[in-house]
């Protein structure tokens, strides 16, 4: 082997002499404090690039060739300039050292590139075995091959710049900025890995097909991740049929048709993978079944259109051998039927029962891990520990408050608000909206991106903002990009949280939490667009017009708006009894309180005997709304259960003391009327004293019972009533 301060000689072809030249590039023009062969993580030059726990260490490259010392101080200035990573000085050592051992053994290798990560890692643990005696622990191998995954998937990039980006078996924004993205990517830090797709031909036009749609702007980066899982059952399809030829049926057109036909039969009996096992009863749901048989449509499509600039390209002649019939193979008719709209937006909505108890508890998912908060599960006190994200917990509420997608708010600039023009926010009252939030509109191009928010919203982006600040140790003047940046490789603020990563914490804590629905299902905190949903199907049962509704939702079409306006059970049986004004004014039955007792047993339904009344729901339907039995028209009670209700009032009345008076302290002023949790209390309260009135309005002897006195004191009823000039007591018919 050549010393290493002299160009080695050339052996297989030159590929030693392209190294030293390639090598040489890499360091050109770099800062000398990363050309050496030792680098001190003291090096003031060197700050933020070496993890606290190495910097004791000094990283010691003299035992390696000159490529290699190149690729390494390449790799270290790197990560100084994209902020993405931080080395660890000793595990860097151990690299060097195996790397000098293979050299010894492989005089052919001079550069870390020579090499796949396999054989890398296969020598790294020989060196481990023979130093400790021993395997390395799993988690140590791990770190070991994260530190030179990092670099090797770089360096070979940087060594293959000529070839075009699309090749590549690894797509990566970071690895290369020839890949067509926006301004702001929701998926910027996902990779997408080809190598693993066969048959050979499937994989490359794949790859050919997606760059041709993302350079004429057809697809964006964002969806790249969903076309290669959709090609992944493609692949699985052609290679369980034996299947090796673009053309896929050699033959007559029905031969191709009965194979698209099989391809919707196979997605059907698909089973969901994790950790590379098939899950049982895991299978694919309608929609994802017509995504996609979309997919394979469309690319078959393209490549039909485009054979010939496909067959050079690719190298493969037999692309040119697809007809008109690959471009029509796929029929609407094949899609399997999705369900209605109602029941999807039945699915999606969330109740106000739930909602309540899910931002009753989202304070835990902020507190630091060391705190913890006493909850309620099961009818037993249950002691939490915080999982110490605040930045996750201000972004749920963003999305609860406003009903945007996730990724519109975890890539909101650092300074997000914006003054309404000719309004005086501190005039505003309680409730009113006294800002404009502009979130990125990543999904419609050129649909609205700015919403108008109330106080509670901008508080939060307030907080957000100073935790920043705090975090990242910028002080007042520092620049972040966006509001909810990454916490982990990201030391210049640049990157932003993903969809991936924000959806994992928050599915934790719903776990942690282990919150149930009147179903007794778990409560997914993961599960967010769920809130939009709710927020746009609140919009428009409340009365929001729909134009109001596609502008805040950010629509550009009232169609896509319409999938929301499904009126919900609920609301339906609310505004028929507005129209109607059936027992929502504390009507008599007319029915003894012994009949009553008789009727709610039906089919043996005793559930629907309560401690403070009846619930006169029809047996074979079910109730969903926990305990909000006082403003229900379904509830019904009578004079023997007025001491339960004044007792449960007296009892709600003392809570909402008690519960202001902590946030006082805690906050330095009282729950507004407006938080959550205050406004369902309120309702009971209201409902509680209407009942009560109806009850002492009967005599003192009476045994008839009272049914849905308590709905006026619901959200939206009390300025109907005031309006109308109605009251609460016996009602002429």
């Amino acid at each position: 082997m050549s010393d290493h301060g002299c160009p080695p000689t050339a052996v297989k072809g030159g590929a030693a002499s392209d190294r030293w030249a390639q090598s040489a590039v890499l360091v050109d023009g770099l800062d000398p404090v990363f050309t050496g062969p030792l680098f001190d993580p003291r090096d003031e030059r060197l700050a933020g690039v070496f993890m606290r726990g190495s910097r004791q260490v000094r990283l010691d490259l003299t035992s390696l060739p000159e490529v290699m010392r190149r690729e390494v101080g390449w790799w270290l200035a790197t990560c100084a300039r994209t902020g993405e990573r931080q080395i660890h000085a000793s595990e860097w050592n151990r690299w060097a050292a195996t790397a000098a051992a293979v050299i010894a053994r492989q005089r052919h290798v001079t550069s870390f590139a020579d090499l796949p990560l396999t054989e890398w890692m296969a020598a790294w643990a020989r060196a481990f075995h023979a130093d400790k005696g021993r395997m390395p622990a799993p988690g140590h191998r791990l770190r070991a091959e994260h530190a030179l995954r990092g670099m090797l998937e770089r360096l070979l990039r940087q060594y293959s710049s000529e070839i075009d980006w699309w090749r590549h078996d690894i797509w990566s924004l970071r690895l290369d900025p020839r890949i067509p993205r926006r301004e702001h990517e929701p998926r910027a830090n996902t990779a997408v890995r080809w190598a693993d797709i066969s048959p050979a031909w499937l994989r490359e036009g794949t790859k050919f097909y997606l760059r041709l749609q993302m350079e004429s702007g057809q697809l964006t980066w964002s969806t790249v991740m969903q076309h290669r899982v959709n090609t992944a059952r493609f692949a699985a399809f052609v290679t369980e049929r034996g299947i090796d030829h673009p053309v896929l049926a050699v033959g007559s057109e029905r031969s191709l048709r009965s194979l698209a036909l099989e391809f919707g039969t196979f997605l059907h009996h698909w089973r969901r993978e994790h950790s590379g096992r098939r899950e049982v009863g895991g299978s694919l749901q309608a929609r994802t079944i017509n995504k996609n048989l979309q997919t394979i449509d469309l690319f078959y499509r393209v490549m039909a259109d485009c054979r010939a600039e496909a067959a050079e390209a690719l190298d493969d002649a037999r692309w040119l051998e697809l007809t008109d019939s690959h471009a029509r193979m796929f029929r609407p008719a094949d899609r399997p039927r999705q369900r209605e709209l109602r029941e999807a937006d039945e699915r999606n909505y969330i109740n106000d029962t739930d909602l309540s108890s899910m931002l009753t508890h989202i304070e835990i998912l902020g507190l630091p891990a060391e705190q913890s908060r006493t909850i309620v599960r099961d009818a037993c006190q249950v002691e939490l520990a915080g999982l110490g994200q605040p930045a996750v917990m201000r972004a749920w509420l963003i999305q609860a408050l406003t009903g945007r997608r996730a990724s519109e708010v975890l890539l909101m600039d650092f300074e997000p608000l914006s003054d309404i023009p000719g309004l005086d926010a501190a005039a505003v009252p309680e409730g009113g909206m006294v800002a404009r939030l502009r979130y990125q509109q990543t999904k419609i191009d050129g649909a609205p991106n700015t919403i108008l928010v109330g106080r509670d919203v901008v508080e939060i982006v307030r907080e957000q903002q100073a935790w920043v600040r705090e975090h990242w140790n910028l002080g007042p003047s520092g620049a972040v990009r966006y509001l909810f940046p990454k916490t982990t490789g990201n030391r210049h603020g640049t990157k932003s949280w993903e969809t991936s990563n924000y959806n994992r914490v928050l599915k934790q804590f719903s776990h942690h939490l282990d919150l149930r629905d009147s179903r007794g299902e778990l409560l997914l905190y993961s599960r967010s667009h769920r809130l939009r949903h709710t927020k746009a199907t609140t919009l428009i049962n409340a009365g929001a017009p729909i134009h109001v509704v596609q502008r805040y939702l950010g629509h550009l079409s009232p169609e896509m708006t319409m999938r929301y306006a499904a009126t919900l059970a609920s609301t339906a049986e609310r505004e028929f009894l507005t129209l109607a004004k059936v027992g929502r004014d504390g009507r008599e039955l007319g029915m003894d309180r012994r009949d009553m007792l008789d009727l709610v047993q039906l089919d043996r339904r005793t559930d629907r005997i309560l401690p403070n009344g009846y619930c006169l729901l029809p047996p074979t339907r079910s109730c969903d709304k926990g305990n909000a039995c006082h403003g229900c028209d379904h509830f019904a009670t009578d004079r023997t259960f007025l001491p339960d209700i004044q007792r449960q009032l007296t009892e709600t009345e003392s809570l909402v003391a008690s519960r202001q008076a902590r946030h006082t302290d805690r906050y330095g002023e009282p729950m507004s009327s407006a938080n959550v949790w205050l406004e369902q209390r309120n309702a009971e309260i209201r409902s509680m004293r209407l009942e009560i009135a109806a009850l002492q309005a009967q005599a003192d002897n009476s045994t008839t019972a009272v049914r849905g006195a308590g709905v006026l004191g619901r959200d939206g009823y009390q300025d109907h009533s005031a309006a109308s000039g109605t009251k609460v007591g016996h009602f002429d018919d």
